[in-house]
């Protein structure tokens, strides 16, 4: 601007083109100059830390972190997840091993048949992606049967509506045979870098809730006695030694749900260097901590008391709703509570993430600018790949 206002004063037809010439080449210049700068300014902006690196910006900064989509067993939605494996947003995949897919009892060479776990881990190592295993003892509902059958044959078991065929967990046959299992989880992955970490589930599915607990009152089912199951099922993980992080999922019992037992749980596992999480985070974990009532099973509190101790780990509850209706809420209000506290690492529905990056998602034109913006805000906190 300066140099065509000169052009302008001038006099003599010559030097007024010379100048206007002179004012294209140095205007185009300039413009040049003004992209490169952009550009520098790009290449030396910071990135997000990578899934696998340590993030010094997290309570526990060597212990995994960042986003992971759940591929829960046999769910159609997990065909459609290959839509996430180049999304540098998301940091890997939890997958689920039911114990009896794998362990083919002791008569039988070899025992484990790791193929099917092999196989899910596949598509996401190669992709660069970070896996994560959840190990389910028991299942979920009237037909679940997660326990080998050589288990069933030597220990007393129940069935429920709501967990199906159950073992007695303190039975000593069952807590000798589980914890081989665990002892071979971690011997075959515990080295592998693509394993984030593994999370044992001590009672239904991946978490510590007693299934079938009304069921095995008649086999002596109490707290005392669930408490020293869970105890010494969380001292042999520690004994385990594991290359990886462990991670126990907390969930209350009772009427009302007895949070001082589940503070209980995770007092212990903190102690052992076990990860604390839970799987039930909805929107109604915000409005109950700000009016100083407990979150689910009281993570809230149990999270703030034990922050910067273990990793902490949180799961929502179902799939979101992005405009915001209960039981979970929107994560675009989720996402930011939970990163409030001090989350690190986030277990996600296929079909969340799904608004945000799947263009044939029915709700991804509506609501994928503001699910990205909140999942992009929390790579920022926790990393990504």
């Amino acid at each position: 601007m300066r140099i065509q206002a000169i052009c302008r004063r001038s006099s003599g037809g010559t030097g007024i083109c010379l100048l206007l010439a002179v004012s294209a080449i140095f205007g185009l210049s300039a413009g040049a100059r003004s992209q490169q700068a952009v550009q520098s300014k790009e290449v030396n902006s910071p990135k997000p830390a990578k899934c696998t690196d340590p993030l010094p910006g997290v309570d526990v900064p060597s212990a995994p972190h960042g986003l992971f989509v759940l591929l829960f067993p046999g769910a159609r939605v997990n065909a459609k997840a290959t839509a996430l494996l180049h999304v540098s947003a998301v940091c890997g995949a939890n997958i689920y091993i039911p114990w009896r897919n794998v362990d083919k009892g002791p008569g039988v060479n070899p025992r484990y048949d790791w193929s099917s776990v092999d196989q899910q881990i596949a598509p996401w190592a190669a992709a660069g992606k970070v896996v994560n295993l959840i190990v389910w003892a028991t299942g979920y509902g009237a037909r679940a049967n997660a326990t080998p059958d050589y288990v069933f044959s030597n220990v007393a078991s129940v069935n429920c509506p709501s967990f199906g065929h159950t073992p007695v967990f303190w039975d000593r046959g069952f807590v000798d045979s589980y914890q081989s299992f665990m002892s071979a989880v971690v011997g075959k992955y515990g080295k592998n870098t693509s394993i984030g970490y593994i999370r044992f589930g001590l009672g239904a599915g991946g978490e510590i809730y007693p299934a079938c607990m009304y069921a095995l009152m008649d086999h002596g089912f109490s707290k005392p006695t669930w408490r020293k199951y869970l105890f010494d099922m969380l001292d042999y993980e520690k004994s385990l030694n594991s290359p990886k992080q462990l991670a126990v999922g907390l969930n209350a019992f009772g009427n009302p749900p007895d949070v001082a037992f589940t503070a209980e749980v995770a007092e212990h596992a903190v102690q052992n260097g076990i990860a604390i999480g839970n799987q039930g985070l909805s929107i109604q974990d915000a409005r109950n901590d700000a009016a100083a009532r407990p979150c689910m099973a009281d993570w809230c509190r149990i999270f703030r008391r034990f922050r910067g101790k273990v990793p902490l780990v949180l799961q929502t509850g179902g799939v979101s709703n992005p405009e915001g209706s209960e039981p979970t809420g929107s994560m675009v209000d989720i996402m930011p509570f939970a990163l409030s506290q001090h989350v690190q690492i986030f277990e996600l529905y296929v079909e969340d993430l799904l608004v945000a990056y799947d263009p044939s998602n029915p709700q991804y034109a509506q609501h994928h600018s503001e699910y990205q913006k909140a999942y992009e805000g929390a790579v920022k906190v926790l990393g990504g790949s």
